[in-house]
C-alpha cells in the first residue's frame, strides 16, 4: 500500500459563511458532519473541496500538474529587490538542494515523509510568506467556481455589514511541542479579498520527501550549475530557485490539503441517469452559432461540473491511477450491491454504465434500469476503482440516500475499510444509523482482537483519533449555525447528535395517542 504522507491534521476556522455563524473543525481520516437541514453542512464540505482543488496537485505554482491552472503562483511575478539571493545564499541553497534533491527520493532522512529545512534555508524562505499577494484573488475565484456564484458576497451571511473569514491552521510537527501553528487567513472585507499568513518564529519548516514537480525544477537548476555560485547567474534564475524552494515548503505547510479531492453530490443518482442528456445540452448550447436568447437555466456549479467531467473521463487517466482499489470496490459490490458495476465506452468514447446482479444470466442492466440504491452507490464503486488513491479526500453527501438502514450500516463499514486503506473520507448525514455505526467502529477499536470473536465484521474498526464528528446546530444568537465537535459518549456508546430527542418526541406522541384511544374505548 502507498505510504500516506502528512500525519498532522488540518484545522479550519470560519465565520459568517452561508448559514454558518461560526465553525472550528479538524479534518481527520473520517470526518462526519451531522445536524438539521439548512445548517451549512454542504456549504462547509464544498469549501473544503475548493481548498483542496486550489491547493492540491493542480496548485497554481506547479509547472507540471494533473490539470492546467488559469492563474499564476500566489507569489508576485517579481520578488522584492531585497529578497534576491546573494552569491553566498545561492551557494548555500544549491548545496542543500544537491544533498536532498539531487536524486529521486533525496537523502535518506530519519522521517521518510519529510525533510527538515535547516535554519539558514528557513531564513531565505520565511520572508516569502509575506508576499503572497495573489493568493486571495485566485482562491476567491476557485470558491466562486465551486459554488457556481458570480460574487463571493453571495456566500456571506451578512454581506452589507460584515465579510467572512476562513483560517487554516496546521501544526507541522508534534515534536515542536507548544510551538504556534502555521496559519493562513483569507478574508473579505469590502470589495477586495485579503490574505495573510503567519509563520511564528521557531516554527519548524519541512519539505515533503516524495517526488514533486517543484523538486524536478530545483534538481534541474542545482545539477545544471557549478559547485560555486556563478557570478553571472542572473536575477531571474536566482528568484526562480528561491520561488521553487518556497513552493516545495509551502506544499508541506498545507499537509493533507495538498492532495486530490473528489466530491459526490447529494443528487448523484439523478446525474447518473441523466448525465448524457446534460452533457449533450451543454455541448449544443456551447456550439450553437449566432446570438442566443438569455436562458433561465443556471450554469452548473463547479462541484457538479467536476463530477460530470470525471464521470465521462473514467479510465482516461494515468495507468497508475486505474484499478487502484479493486478489493475495496469489489467488496462494496459484493456486500452492499450484490452485483457488479462496469463501464463501456461508445464508438465516440462516451461512457455507458451497467449493473449486473449476482447470478444474473441475462444482459447487464443499464444503470437507469437498476434500483436507486445501485445508482446511488455506483459512483462510489467507480471512484474507488478508477480514481481515488491513498491520501486523497472523498467527500460524499448523504451516504444514506436511497439505502435501507441495514445497507447504510454495511456501506459505512465499506467506507471505514477505505479509511483504513489510507483514503480520507468526509460525509454529511442526517442518518441515525450512519452515526451509530461510526460510533460502533470507534468502540470496537477499544476491544482487543482476541475479545472480538463472534462480533460481525470484527476486523473493521477505527481509532477515536481517526474519527471526528461535528454537529451543526442552529442558534438564535448569533443567528445562524454553530459547528462544534461532538465526542463519543461512553455511557450510551453514541455521538450525542439530537436524534434521540426526535425518538423521544415520537414515542411521547404515540403514548398520547394510545392513551386517548384507550380512554375512548372505556367510555
Amino acid at each position: 500500500m502507498e505510504k500516506v504522507p502528512y500525519g498532522h491534521s488540518l484545522e479550519l476556522e470560519l465565520s459568517d459563511f452561508g448559514p454558518i455563524a461560526e465553525a472550528k473543525i479538524e479534518l481527520r481520516p473520517l470526518t462526519v458532519f451531522v445536524g438539521p437541514s439548512n445548517t451549512g453542512k454542504s456549504y462547509l464540505a464544498i469549501l473544503i473541496y475548493a481548498l483542496h482543488r486550489f491547493l492540491g496537485p493542480g496548485f497554481p505554482g506547479l509547472l507540471y500538474g494533473h490539470r492546467l491552472m488559469s492563474h499564476p503562483s500566489p507569489l508576485p511575478p517579481n520578488l522584492k529587490e531585497n529578497l534576491t539571493l546573494s552569491d553566498r545564499e545561492v551557494e548555500t541553497l544549491l548545496h542543500w538542494a544537491r544533498e536532498n534533491f539531487s536524486k529521486p527520493g533525496g537523502r535518506r532522512a530519519s522521517d521518510p515523509d519529510k525533510i527538515v529545512v535547516p535554519d539558514e534555508i528557513v531564513a531565505l524562505v520565511r520572508p516569502l510568506f509575506e508576499q503572497m499577494d495573489g493568493f486571495a484573488e485566485y482562491f476567491d475565484a476557485e470558491v466562486r467556481r465551486c459554488f457556481g456564484v458570480d460574487e463571493f458576497r453571495q456566500l456571506i451571511r451578512r454581506p452589507r455589514t460584515k465579510g467572512t473569514k476562513v483560517t487554516l491552521r496546521r501544526r507541522v510537527a508534534a515534536e515542536a511541542g507548544d510551538a504556534e501553528p502555521l496559519e493562513f487567513t483569507f478574508s473579505t472585507r469590502g470589495k477586495k479579498p485579503g490574505f495573510s499568513s503567519s509563520v511564528p518564529p521557531g516554527a519548524p519548516l519541512y519539505a515533503p520527501a516524495g517526488e514533486s514537480p517543484f523538486r524536478w525544477s530545483i534538481r534541474g537548476i542545482a545539477e545544471g550549475l557549478p559547485g560555486a555560485a556563478d557570478p553571472d547567474l542572473d536575477k531571474e534564475l536566482r528568484q526562480t530557485l528561491l520561488r521553487h524552494l518556497f513552493d516545495e515548503v509551502f506544499t508541506y505547510s498545507f499537509g493533507e490539503a495538498y492532495r486530490y479531492a473528489y466530491y459526490l453530490p447529494a443528487d448523484r443518482t439523478g446525474i447518473m441517469h441523466a448525465h448524457r442528456v446534460v452533457v449533450r445540452s451543454l455541448i449544443e448550447r456551447a456550439t450553437a452559432a449566432g446570438p442566443r436568447p438569455a436562458s433561465p437555466a443556471p450554469a452548473l456549479s463547479g462541484v457538479m461540473a467536476d463530477f460530470l467531467e470525471q464521470l465521462i473521463s473514467f479510465d482516461d487517466g494515468p495507468k497508475e491511477r486505474r484499478n487502484r482499489n479493486q478489493d475495496l470496490a469489489r467488496k462494496l459490490e459484493e456486500e452492499v450491491l450484490t452485483g457488479s458495476i462496469h463501464m463501456e465506452k461508445s464508438e465516440v468514447g462516451y461512457p455507458r454504465f451497467f449493473y449486473t446482479p449476482e447470478d444474473w444470466k441475462e444482459e447487464a442492466l443499464p444503470l437507469m434500469n437498476a434500483s436507486s440504491m445501485v445508482s446511488e452507490l455506483a459512483p462510489v464503486v467507480l471512484y474507488l476503482r478508477h480514481v481515488v488513491g491513498p491520501g486523497d479526500l472523498l467527500i460524499i453527501e448523504e451516504p444514506e440516500s436511497h439505502l435501507h438502514p441495514a445497507m447504510q450500516v454495511a456501506f459505512i463499514r465499506s467506507l471505514a475499510e477505505a479509511v483504513r486503506a489510507g483514503i480520507r473520507v468526509l460525509i454529511t448525514t442526517h442518518s441515525e444509523w450512519v452515526l451509530e455505526e461510526v460510533a460502533n467502529l470507534v468502540s470496537l477499536s477499544r476491544l482487543p482482537e482476541k475479545r472480538r470473536k463472534g462480533i460481525d465484521s470484527a476486523q473493521i474498526s477505527l481509532s477515536e483519533s481517526d474519527v471526528g464528528a461535528w454537529l451543526f446546530d442552529t442558534r438564535k444568537r448569533p443567528k445562524g449555525s454553530k459547528v462544534e465537535e461532538i465526542r463519543l459518549d461512553e455511557e450510551s456508546g453514541t455521538f450525542p447528535s439530537g436524534f434521540s430527542r426526535v425518538s423521544e418526541l415520537l414515542y411521547n406522541r404515540w403514548a398520547e395517542i394510545a392513551n386517548r384511544i384507550e380512554e375512548s374505548q372505556v367510555r
